[in-house]
């Protein structure tokens, strides 16, 4: 048994990157079957590689378990539009207490979301002095969060959930911390008694790695390269119908594993280092995860929450000329831009919603090289509102966004939908919490190998994928899948991916800062208004309708968000627009954006033909429109105009040159400007009243529309966008619009 203390001590030495594994076997020696969790940095140091560190797991755990479900599941076919939308059942939380190496149950919990699950858990967390550097200290939690959690956040209703009692993830109540930091080489030791300073120096510096051993199984890849494709054309189908923006569809590659999974870990510490590998082991509930994940999914810590999401990847060159011209490629390549812009626009969402309005910033964008491949990363922060949890903060972002796709709920559908089963450890995350502190720091697990015993044997799992999007070429999704897969495969099996040995050579690992593309205008001479406008957003499942609200809350308006496509309601869309408009008093109403054709959502259909029969008003006062993407067709299609495919395809995170009269919402915006756009489908001929005012330069794609008497306006494109120049004087428009007096 580990005791516990409150002293912190500093090891001065030189202790590189072997230190903690060389600790964490000699922990084993004492105790085989305890559980174990190691949360380690690899590569060049830098902000987020200063530190790995080994929590001493304590006497309580946390599991989360798949509920049993009586309901019957409908199985719908999102390519199509069609998800299910009803809740899930409470999620099962089973809080163990160990004695004497058993671990017995004290309690079960249901929760119906995974905020209340993890928020839960605080009242278990006891206060302690923490560590200086890292503010690390015991009493909170480390472990792993699970892809299937999701069900609980922003997850749909599943056609393929894991199966009853399944473990979908464990949190252990935290000891202490041995924590190695890499820009020193110093180790400290904090809350930990009974082990002595001599005994971590000595186990230090005997490396245990372990002995390769030749494997007799290769790994089989569940679906064959021809599956992989024809589910990705799919997919470009759904995108270019606009029912989703993009999917991240993952392939499995599975066989049983004769090695320990340990020694996958050494290796891949040396083969693959990366800023967020981790370790995880656990004997009784036969589970172990092994990750050399570059990707972060948030770090709380001084008020302040921050994620660096990865989108955008290119396998290294086989020489430096090569390499060169590979990242260059990586750089000037539309398709990946366009993604990773998608991806900052969808983080900013996520994080508003736990965050002060208008404090979220896309802060550095930047290629990392790792040894296999480079990638494009951001980072967005903000600071989180007075009075957020950690645990909210936690499952607004979970899962990650680049492991998803966008619209979230629309594109995990998806890809429960196509993957046809649960995606286990892979894209979930492992890390700590601590609420009592206000701490936590999660990864995000790509390039994983997870490994459950069953029937005796260590089955090993490893997945791997890519964001689909509009434009993308089947066979070199397919392609990037494997080589991403290649490293934990050769590491696992000895033996690669796929049959073609295509992978490149392990190259060095680097960095290089790239230009911050934003054109938003940040609210320039904008003067502020007497009273704050009173605005209704209608939410219509998209991920990015937070970034509206923070907008026009920076623009000095309040604006409460409503749900356009409910996950149930036994409310008649009429009885429920009287409703929001008794309650709220709204001076304006923004029609949000969204998956699918306007037709999904009843309430914004509603809104737009009551707007245009000119039937929305309080007292003799009308209330304002604003359509914004799906808001803007859904007032077009109530007007009689036709909807159909954007007749130059798709445009998914790429900015528009927009050309206007100068009249409405244009009016004191500059002759041309540059405005992103996500969408598939574009109105395609006129309607009885409302008139176009705007369009995209050269194409004459109508980008605009404004009624000729009443208050209601229209755009194609995403004021509210990092990528859009001059959408604050758009949104500003509208406000002073709302609060006008009107004749």
């Amino acid at each position: 048994m580990i005791e516990t203390s409150s002293d912190t001590r500093v090891l001065e030495g030189d202790y590189d990157d072997q230190t903690l594994l060389n600790i964490l076997f000699q922990l084993r020696l004492m105790n085989p079957q305890q559980d174990e969790l190691m949360l380690t940095s690899g590569g060049p140091i830098n902000d987020r590689s200063k530190t790995s560190m080994i929590p001493m797991l304590g006497n309580i755990r946390v599991i989360f378990k798949q509920p049993k479900d009586e309901s019957k599941t409908t199985h719908q076919d999102p390519l199509n539009g069609n998800i299910d939308l009803s809740k899930n059942p409470p999620l099962t939380l089973e809080v163990q207490q160990r004695v004497s190496d058993r671990w017995s149950t004290k309690s079960i919990e249901s929760h119906h979301s995974l905020e209340q699950a993890l928020s839960s858990m605080r009242k278990m967390e006891t206060l302690a002095p923490s560590e200086p550097r890292t503010g690390l200290s015991p009493g909170g939690f480390a472990g792993i969060l699970g892809y299937d959690l999701g069900q609980w956040t922003t997850g749909p209703r599943l056609s393929n959930p894991p199966p009853e009692g399944e473990i979908l993830g464990v949190m252990w109540k935290t000891n202490g911390w041995i924590i190695h930091h890499r820009d020193t080489n110093s180790v400290s030791i904090v809350g930990i008694k009974n082990i002595s300073s001599t005994d971590i120096q000595k186990w230090a510096n005997i490396d245990h790695s372990p002995v390769e051993l030749e494997e007799p199984s290769s790994p089989v890849s569940i679906e064959s390269r021809s599956e992989h494709e024809f589910k990705t054309g799919e997919i470009i189908q759904a995108i270019k119908h606009g029912h989703v923006y993009q999917v991240n569809y993952g392939r499995r590659w599975q066989a049983p594993l004769e090695k320990d999974p340990w020694s996958v870990y050494s290796k891949l510490s040396k083969s693959n280092p990366a800023p967020y590998s981790s370790w995880m082991r656990s004997p009784s509930l036969k589970w172990s995860v092994v990750s050399a994940s570059p990707e972060q999914l948030l770090r709380i810590r001084d008020g302040k929450i921050s994620t660096s999401p990865i989108k955008g990847t290119t396998p290294r060159g086989k020489g430096p000329a090569e390499d060169a011209e590979m990242l260059n490629s990586l750089i000037r390549s539309k398709k990946d831009l366009a993604e990773h812009m998608m991806l900052v626009d969808l983080e900013r969402h996520d994080l508003s919603s736990v965050c002060e309005p208008g404090s979220v910033t896309w802060s550095d964008f930047r290629v990392e090289s790792h040894p296999n491949v480079h990638h494009l990363v951001s980072t967005v922060e903000g600071l989180v509102a007075s009075g957020s949890e950690l645990s909210g903060a936690i499952s607004s972002l979970f899962p990650g966004g680049s492991i998803t796709g966008c619209p979230k709920t629309m594109s995990m559908s998806i890809i429960d939908h196509l993957e046809g089963a649960p995606r286990g450890a892979w894209t979930g995350s492992i890390g700590h919490i601590n609420s009592t502190t206000g701490i936590s720091d999660l990864n995000i697990l790509i390039r994983t190998l997870d490994v459950r015993l069953k029937d005796n044997k260590n089955i090993g799992s490893v997945m791997a994928g890519g964001g689909i999007v509009h434009d993308s070429i089947p066979s070199v999704e397919v392609e990037e899948a494997e080589w991403k897969a290649d490293a934990i495969t050769r590491a696992t099996w000895g033996a690669p991916a796929f049959k073609n040995d295509l992978s490149p050579p392990i190259a060095e690992m680097g960095g290089l800062t790239l230009p911050m593309s934003s054109n938003n205008d940040k609210n320039v001479n904008i003067t502020p208004f007497q009273r704050a406008p009173k605005i209704v957003l209608v939410d219509n499942l998209d991920s990015f309708t937070l970034n509206i609200r923070d907008a026009m809350v920076a623009l000095g308006s309040q604006v409460e968000v409503v749900q356009g496509r409910p996950s149930s309601s036994i409310e008649d869309p009429d009885t429920w627009l009287k409703r929001i408009i008794s309650e709220h008093a709204p001076d304006g109403i923004v029609i949000g954006p969204g998956p699918s054709r306007p037709e999904a959502s009843k309430r914004t259909m509603l809104i737009a033909s009551n707007a245009l029969s000119d039937m929305l008003s309080i007292g003799s006062r009308r209330i304002p429109v604003l359509g914004i993407c799906l808001g803007h067709q859904a007032l077009c299609l109530a007007d009689g105009s036709r909807l159909g495919l954007s007749p130059d395809g798709p445009v998914h995170g790429s900015p528009s040159r927009i050309e206007h009269r100068g009249t409405g919402l244009f009016e004191d915006s500059d002759k041309t400007c540059s405005m992103m756009r996500y969408n598939s489908l574009a109105v395609l001929s006129d309607g009885r009243t409302m008139m176009p005012n705007a369009w995209e330069s050269g194409t004459n794609l109508v980008m605009g529309v404004e009624h000729p008497n009443l208050p209601i306006h229209g755009v194609q494109f995403h004021p509210e966008s990092v990528g859009s120049g001059g959408g604050s004087k758009i949104l500003y428009k509208f406000l002073e619009t709302c609060i006008r007096p009107q004749c």
